[in-house]
């Protein structure tokens, strides 16, 4: 069997599963545990204002933006965008143009472009450190270039056009983590250990939807939630993958010797959301909430630790 044919065989598998789960029989009404859910946002560019319209439309708060748009942000990207490797009238050498930021102040960046020529097997062979010097005025939100060579003020005006676009329009990462955010406002647990699908709750029902409105709303993105019935199959599922997710949190937190404080803070900030998001399975729990129990008294353990090492 093919690479491709396997993965295919395992996507259907899921779907199958996904089906159990939220079958139900025609003509009756059923209760419901909750939602499966799943998402991608694809590649774009949303302009700020019309972001604010989509957040508005699907009845999601204004505080979900992401933060203000840092023309310093805009520039470090556009910059970047322009690295790449040319071909030289040597078919054995070629040219690196890099960008390296040398300066950074409350008032001003200043990012060179560097030419770096190499052979075919990546020895250097030159280093121009100043073929360029572009600097980014922040009070201004404007960038200047010194430089003399047509090929390098090519450069600068492409890293100037993206720049116009950068500073007034959000990525598609940028996008990516708003929603990865929502989502874990409407406390997900993970389905699948490689991620991708999520259990929500059904007090989470309304949030979720509007949710699903917004991703839909954007380019190149799709969104879909299905109903999870009640049934013993279904709550047991659920028991299991939020034992599962509470265990590897918990996990985490016990682990957390090597990681920096940045890292840290951002384990707490989970820990402490899935506390606060287990409420929402009371009435899903079974005879694992004893179990669910001991792992939130000891997340709140390790948060305790955590915190006072800081």
């Amino acid at each position: 069997m093919s690479f491709f044919h396997e993965i295919q065989r395992r996507e259907m598998s899921y779907m199958m599963n996904i089906q159990d789960l939220t079958a139900v029989n025609k003509g009756k009404t059923e209760s419901f545990l909750g939602h499966l859910t799943w998402y991608s946002v694809g590649k774009q560019l949303v302009q700020t204002k019309e972001l604010e319209l989509k957040l508005n439309d699907a009845g999601l708060d204004q505080v979900w933006m992401p933060k203000p748009i840092r023309s310093a942000d805009a520039f470090r990207r556009a910059t970047k965008e322009i690295e790449q490797r040319k071909a030289t009238s040597n078919p054995s050498v070629f040219e690196n143009v890099l960008i390296r930021e040398v300066y950074s102040d409350k008032g001003m960046v200043q990012r060179n472009i560097v030419i770096e020529t190499v052979d075919q097997n990546g020895k250097r062979l030159s280093y121009e450190s100043k073929a360029g010097i572009i600097t980014l005025d922040k009070e201004k939100s404007t960038m200047s270039l010194d430089a003399d060579k047509p090929i390098i003020r090519e450069l600068y005006q492409e890293a100037e056009r993206k720049f116009v676009i950068y500073k007034n329009h959000y990525s598609a990462q940028q996008l990516r983590i708003m929603v990865s955010k929502l989502l874990q406002s409407f406390a997900p647990t993970p389905v699948r250990k490689s991620g991708g699908i999520y259990f929500v709750p059904a007090v989470m029902n309304i949030e979720l939807s509007k949710l699903v409105h917004f991703i839909m709303s954007l380019e190149n993105s799709e969104a879909y939630k299905i109903p999870v019935i009640d049934n013993t199959s279904n709550r047991n599922m659920v028991n299991n993958k939020l034992l599962e997710h509470l265990n590897t949190v918990l996990d985490g937190c016990e682990n957390s010797d090597d990681l920096n404080k940045g890292k840290v803070k951002v384990l707490i900030e989970e820990a402490n959301g899935i506390i606060k998001n287990y409420r929402n399975y009371k009435s899903i729990l079974n005879e694992e909430s004893q179990q669910m129990e001991q792992a939130i008294f000891a997340i709140r353990s390790e948060i305790a630790r955590m915190m006072a090492e800081m």
